[in-house]
């Protein structure tokens, strides 16, 4: 959807080309040019660098006092080498935790925003900052840990640059214990995730349990990455510079093959594996939200101690192992690197932390495996 109060001019080009220039506002500064057609059109989302421009713009233009916390955030988004190298949403993330941050309440005088930054240097401010972090994220730990990180981050800047002479976050004792055994879906959880949910859904847990993949690859996995034998796709935790490598075991196949039926059957077919109710390639929020909003409705919510998305990767493993078995001859060590992005060093660390043993031993003493696969038990 278009922003409210920018302003768009569309310039002709030689050789019938179209431009179009976006100022902030009429007579405002300009932030972006776009070719052939505009792109704030309503229904279409806006692409987050766009977004990130217009914001920078509007920041310049609304300057708070000088030496102020709030002033000193601007400066930070637009100064800090670390916070521009960040992906958008590690940015959009972080940002909105300092804007929490700006509202903090001081002791007998006026919230953070319009304080001056020198009042972090005081060793007081511990205690506003536990304070506050208690009060506005107590809904989620995990949040409470996230948000003084992002301000630690932000006052280590601060320091460097010459502002500050303490970072007073450093040091403040996390709130969050997470898990240190790895937490999988098991069998009755699985089959009480996909007996409700719908097809979409289900064809993405399916495809989460065989090829680990996180969520944002997994929603970007293109059609194109399927090979006779593997899955290849350039992970995006890694900028792309490493690639997982997912062997297409029997039970994927199956699945690719019921998914490309599926697709087949749509007028305008996506170009990525997975695809919504509405025939189009998942968002990793969208994908995200819905995947939450059913684990809840069915009794596995945070509320509940079910498991998460990200505990998918830890099924998966375990359940690779458990392949591995079946399947020696495609699922080897080295295969394993691959999918997962360890390395050989970290082969026996990585199992250990990712899977779950119990779950194999139960897994190999149930199965009927023939003569070849007892050999490699």
């Amino acid at each position: 959807m278009s922003i409210k109060g920018i302003h768009v001019v569309r310039k002709s080009r030689p050789g019938g080309k179209v431009k179009y220039y976006y100022y902030t506002y009429r007579g405002g500064p300009q932030f972006w040019t776009s070719d052939s057609q505009r792109i704030d059109l309503p229904g279409k989302k806006l692409p987050e660098k766009f977004l990130a421009a217009y914001a920078e713009h509007r920041d310049h233009e609304r300057l708070p006092p000088k030496d102020t916390f709030a002033r000193t955030v601007v400066l930070y988004r637009t100064r800090c080498a670390a916070y521009k190298r960040m992906k958008p949403k590690g940015r959009a993330a972080r940002s909105k935790y300092l804007e929490k941050w700006l509202e903090m309440p001081l002791a007998q005088g006026p919230i953070a925003r319009d304080a001056p930054i020198s009042v972090f240097d005081s060793r007081k401010i511990i205690r506003f900052i536990t304070g506050y972090r208690d009060t506005v994220w107590a809904h989620s730990l995990s949040s409470a840990d996230d948000a003084v990180i992002a301000l630690s981050a932000f006052l280590t800047w601060c320091k460097r640059d010459g502002r500050l002479d303490w970072n007073r976050a450093s040091g403040i004792e996390q709130v969050y214990q997470r898990p240190t055994e790895a937490r999988i879906w098991s069998e009755d959880e699985q089959e009480a995730f996909l007996s409700t949910a719908s097809d979409h859904l289900r064809w993405a847990f399916q495809l989460l349990l065989h090829t680990g993949l996180r969520r944002e690859d997994l929603t970007r996995l293109p059609i194109s990455a399927v090979r006779k034998e593997h899955i290849l796709i350039p992970t995006s935790k890694s900028g792309r510079r490493q690639t997982a490598l997912i062997p297409i075991t029997p039970p994927l196949r199956e699945l690719l093959s019921e998914l490309q039926s599926a697709r087949q059957e749509l007028n305008t077919p996506p170009t990525t594996i997975l695809f919504s109710s509405r025939g189009k390639p998942w968002t990793a929020e969208g994908f995200g939200t819905s995947f939450d909003r059913h684990r809840t409705s069915i009794g596995l919510g945070p509320k509940d101690g079910g498991p998460t998305i990200h505990d998918m990767r830890k099924t998966c493993a375990t359940y690779m192992v458990i392949l591995q078995q079946q399947y020696p001859a495609l699922i080897s060590d080295q295969i394993l690197i691959d999918l997962f992005g360890w390395t050989e060093k970290t082969l026996s660390k990585m199992k250990r932390i990712y899977v779950s043993d119990k779950a194999v031993i139960d897994a190999i003493s149930e199965a009927d495996f023939g003569p070849e696969q007892e050999q490699n038990l």
